[in-house]
């Protein structure tokens, strides 16, 4: 049974929804599980090619292209994430069981309250996320369906092939669209929710690792007193350091904490190796998804259905590129308060050797991590600001062509 306060709980609600989709592969899921992930990847790059269809077919109304734009460029970013999950499945399951393993699972009881917290929100979160996601969805579902109770002419933002004006056929093209579009808003705000969880979960063992060095010196003692006979101290005081016990305890703790340093640098490059082109992509096109939203939500009546819809799509897009952006800052700013964790140690009174060694980690956490997409857009706040002001500058220039 697994304990709730671990690294690899904040992830769990992600990966069962992720596996629920067909974008994640399941543990001994066989050849029916690599069925269902192909059978998903045809139907989310079956229907991106249909709303590019469509967009060609549009591109000379401006109106009617960036109501089909905004969806068609949030199926490219969640379809460059999926075939992510399924080309690097192997690293995803070793990322997988890197934060299941001990390594993170936390030793103190300050340590596993910040993991177990760290799970609740997160769990929490992913929930509430893709559920709005399917509300959204929802609301673009029943649109059609007043539309056509009224004997208007409904449009869909994707090529059909045929004509559904009887209600056998539209309704089967509704399901599609309904489908496919509640599948990719769950999966792509779960991918979403999963990077930034384990960006949050790499913020959080660094703080983890900081507790640690801290009260290195303290814990060494601790321990080295419980060792001889658990009442009476191993050595007096830390002055006495020629005890054998004391530096020896001194010396295993803190090579736990540099491998767990090194635990976590991987972590956090194996995440940026595997997704970083993918959230390049997002960023990338980012701006263009909520330009084109923005677009066409200034031409809707503010207490209308769809305007509310719309206002929930905006609310998803900027949570997705603030999620990348903040946990991204977080684990910057974390990262470089390592160096100040070791230095504030008690260990002017600790052996040479030891402070030789505490040096050396120093020296080599003073290059902080900073997580990028592709290895050349940093995800930081600063970026998050970038993006919004340049999805406005795209958005004044569509109106003033208008």
């Amino acid at each position: 049974m697994h304990d709730d306060a671990s690294a690899g709980a904040s992830v769990r609600a992600h990966v069962r929804l992720l596996r629920a989709c067909g974008f994640l592969r399941a543990r001994d899921a066989g050849a029916r599980g690599a069925v269902y992930r192909a059978l998903a990847l045809a139907v989310t790059a079956t229907y991106l090619l249909q709303e590019c269809a469509c967009a060609w077919a549009a591109r000379t109304d401006m109106d009617e292209l960036a109501r089909v734009m905004f969806l068609l460029l949030c199926h490219v970013t969640s379809l460059a994430k999926q075939l992510v999950f399924c080309a690097d499945a192997d690293r995803i399951d070793a990322l997988l069981a890197s934060l299941e393993g001990p390594m993170f699972a936390g030793g103190s009881e300050r340590a596993r309250a910040l993991l177990a917290a760290r799970a609740r929100v997160s769990s929490r979160f992913v929930r509430c996320y893709s559920g709005t996601a399917v509300v959204t969805c929802t609301l673009w579902a029943v649109f059609p369906v007043l539309q056509a109770l009224r004997g208007e002419a409904v449009r869909f933002p994707f090529w059909v092939g045929f004509d559904y004006s009887s209600w056998p056929r539209f309704s089967l093209v509704l399901l599609y669209s309904y489908y496919v579009t509640t599948l990719v808003g769950i999966a792509n705000t779960t991918m979403d929710a999963f990077i930034a969880t384990v960006l949050s979960q790499c913020k959080t063992q660094l703080t983890i690792l900081r507790m640690n060095l801290e009260d290195l010196p303290e814990r060494a003692l601790v321990a080295a007193r419980r060792e001889r006979d658990g009442a009476r101290a191993a050595c007096a005081s830390e002055r006495d350091g020629a005890c054998g016990r004391y530096h020896r305890w001194l010396d295993t703790l803190f090579l736990e904490c540099l491998a767990h340093y090194d635990q976590i640098c991987q972590t956090a490059h194996t995440l940026q190796d595997i997704f970083g082109g993918a959230i390049l992509i997002q960023f990338g096109i980012g701006g263009w998804i909520l330009c084109m939203a923005a677009y066409k939500i200034v031409s809707l009546r503010v207490l209308s259905g769809e305007f509310a819809s719309m206002t929930l799509f905006i609310c998803c897009i900027l949570t997705e590129l603030f999620l990348y952006c903040y946990y991204g800052n977080e684990m910057s700013v974390e990262s470089a308060r390592v160096v100040q964790a070791a230095y504030c140690m008690r260990w002017a009174r600790t052996p040479a050797r030891f402070r030789r060694a505490l040096l050396v980690l120093m020296e080599r956490a003073r290059r902080p991590l900073r997580p990028a997409a592709g290895r050349v857009v940093p995800l930081s706040l600063d970026t998050f600001l970038k993006i919004i002001k340049s999805s406005y500058t795209f958005y004044a220039v569509l109106r003033q062509t208008k």
